[in-house]
């Protein structure tokens, strides 16, 4: 077993994702499997994961495009996971080197974890969303609708996972894929749920970038 399984869903980010990719490979924890979820990608991004599989720890599960958001992807590769602990990362998003370790940390005593979710806006500007899902209000401010866990900031026990009714599925439209996710969580009354104090992920919001170029990103 390893100490985690990172996944990284990817469609169109092809050029991103390699920066992506080896942020999670640059951890302090080495001991992990990354997870490369492809939902449609071009060949762009087979190139750039063609590269990344020169390290043993990547593999790349190839799907033609999801309906939706490849949710049920996620949920057949993490059947075939080894991690005691499993950290998500969105293809244009990076982490710092410790936050494997920290979420690790966090999750000794608990199912459910996030770090401080520190973003940078399309101005360059910086921000906190603050959250302590140890608050019963903060948790059930995520169950109601509102999500401040960007997926580059959360994970969770394999454990956990495995016992939960559906794990990733496909998401109801007009519903944000990640706290559709979490809710799962968060709706069972002896899920632990805490949050980190510090940044361990740098969270660059696509919505504001959507018109970018992968150069200009």
């Amino acid at each position: 077993m390893a100490q985690a399984t990172v996944v990284i869903p990817t469609f169109d980010h092809g050029p991103l994702l390699r920066y992506a990719a080896r942020s999670a490979l640059a951890q302090s924890v080495s001991d992990l499997e990354l997870f490369i979820i492809g939902d449609g990608v071009p060949d762009v991004t087979r190139e750039v994961v063609a590269e990344l599989r020169a390290d043993p720890r990547v593999r790349f599960f190839d799907h033609p495009k999801h309906p939706s958001r490849g949710e049920t992807y996620r949920h057949a590769a993490l059947q075939e996971a080894r991690g005691e602990i499993v950290c998500y990362l969105a293809d244009d998003d990076l982490w710092l080197p410790d936050h494997v370790a920290t979420m690790r940390c966090l999750l000794a005593a608990a199912e459910f974890a996030n770090t401080l979710p520190l973003r940078i806006d399309a101005a360059g500007d910086i921000g906190f969303y603050v959250v302590n899902l140890a608050l019963p209000a903060d948790r059930e401010l995520l169950r109601s609708g509102t999500n401040r866990v960007p997926l580059s900031c959360a994970a969770h026990t394999l454990a956990a996972y495995r016992g939960l009714p559906y794990g990733w599925r496909t998401t109801p439209r007009g519903t944000a894929t990640d706290i559709y996710m979490w809710q799962q969580f968060l709706a069972d009354p002896n899920c632990r749920a805490v949050s980190g104090t510090r940044p361990t992920a740098l969270n660059f919001p696509s919505p504001q970038r959507a018109d970018w170029t992968a150069a200009e990103r």
